[in-house]
């Protein structure tokens, strides 16, 4: 019975050496995996920054952009308040030779009036 014991006890050993082997082996081939995710996830990551810095440049290039056509905008407000001006002017003067024409026909009328009398 005592020999029965041992072999089993033996057996037993050998058994959880072998497991002990599977579990290092199966801790190695696990630590490599998650090595290999890990790096992919590395690598995604730096694909990501590439990308916002590529999305920052775009983002800057926009904001010039803006900028070019604030510019644009404030030019073509200038023109337009020109052209407002230089229309009043015009307007102005119109009316100035507007009502002289019609004081000189006045002035005329009644100079031909007091001529017949």
């Amino acid at each position: 019975m005592e020999k029965r014991i041992l072999e089993l006890l033996i057996g037993l050993d050998s058994e959880v050496k072998d497991l002990k082997s599977e579990m290092a082996g199966m801790k190695s081939e696990m630590h490599e995996r998650f090595n290999t995710v890990e790096k992919r996830f590395n690598t995604v990551d730096e694909r990501f920054n590439i990308v916002d810095q590529q999305f920052n440049i775009v983002d800057e290039r926009f904001n010039s952009v803006d900028a070019r056509f604030d510019t644009m905008e404030a030019k073509l407000d200038r023109i337009g308040n020109q052209f407002e001006l230089t229309n009043e002017s015009r307007i102005n003067v119109v009316d100035f030779l507007d009502n002289k024409v019609n004081r000189l026909e006045k002035e005329i009328f009644i100079m031909k009036s007091k001529s017949k009398n």
